[in-house]
């Protein structure tokens, strides 16, 4: 499940919708063709000539990358997207191996030394090296992101309430123990969680303008960081200079600190929040 007030992200092949509409991070764009590079015959050879790899999930030295059989034709919704197959995939020696063959998933996050694997069906497992696997959670809409311990994951809940737009965000460890850490009116996703595992940031549209929010992993009342006192109606004709853009996705955050927050905001442009002053700004990068 995605977040229906922001676009899918995906590092594809071809026409990148996060490089799509201007100059990105040097740096950033450097990751992207390197991954490229190793990724493109290693898809080939394991799936087929016409496998795609159209979205790496998370951030350092490995990561994993989905694996399409075939691009569509034409372009879907957020709700219609195919599923995946899954390759870890290391930047630091180009190296390619398949983890999930199947195309059955919707999203994949390296938990650990394990690897979380989310079901078209919202049914989150963990496998192991060995290939064995076993029941983390149900009812999971995606947008995981493990803590930097790997003894949990938060994630975008379903919650049961009728209707497309009604999510929760949650916690969940390895022994599959679930915890709700906010469900305000609508839509809560797309979390994050701080590197010393105490802070957890999520985009809320209670607000009616999708906005980054706070809690900790105790389930504290949520305290709205950006785009406060903004109302929907006030983006008519282009967003004021104030407005903080909301993240594509959560596989596209890094931590710089436990403060810290780097996300990719879509269109090329990447941002900073400080999760402590709610301030925020363009991260327009440099050649680093």
């Amino acid at each position: 499940m995605r977040n229906p007030f922001v676009a899918l992200a995906v590092m594809t092949l071809v026409g990148s919708p996060a490089f799509a509409e201007g100059p990105p991070n040097p740096a950033d764009l450097r990751r992207v063709t390197k991954a490229r590079e190793s990724l493109v015959p290693a898809v080939e050879k394991a799936f087929g000539p016409k496998a795609r790899f159209v979205q790496l999930f998370g951030q350092g030295r490995e990561m994993l990358a989905g694996v399409v059989a075939e691009v569509p034709v034409e372009p879907l919704g957020t709700d219609d997207l195919p599923l995946l197959a899954i390759v870890r995939y290391a930047e630091d020696t180009g190296a390619v191996r398949v983890v999930a063959p199947e195309f059955k998933y919707r999203e994949a996050r390296i938990v650990g030394q394990d690897v979380a694997l989310l079901d078209g069906q919202g049914t989150l497992r963990l496998r192991d090296a060995k290939g064995q696997e076993r029941l983390l959670a149900e009812q999971v809409g995606g947008d995981l992101f493990p803590t930097a311990k790997g003894d949990a994951l938060v994630a975008t809940l379903k919650t049961g309430v009728p209707g497309p737009h009604e999510t929760a965000v949650g916690i969940i460890d390895m022994n599959g123990r679930v915890k709700v850490l906010a469900d305000g009116p609508g839509v809560d996703a797309t979390p994050s969680i701080s590197p010393d595992g105490k802070t957890v940031v999520f985009v809320s549209g209670r607000t009616s303008v999708a906005s980054f929010f706070v809690t900790t992993v105790e389930g504290a009342e949520a305290k709205q960081l950006t785009n406060v006192g903004l109302e929907n109606w006030m983006l008519f004709g282009g967003p004021p200079k104030e407005f903080v853009p909301p993240p594509v996705s959560s596989h596209h955050m890094e931590w710089l600190s436990d403060d810290v927050l780097r996300y990719n905001a879509g269109g090329g442009e990447f941002w900073t929040l400080n999760v402590r002053t709610g301030h925020a700004a363009a991260d327009v990068g440099g050649a680093k």
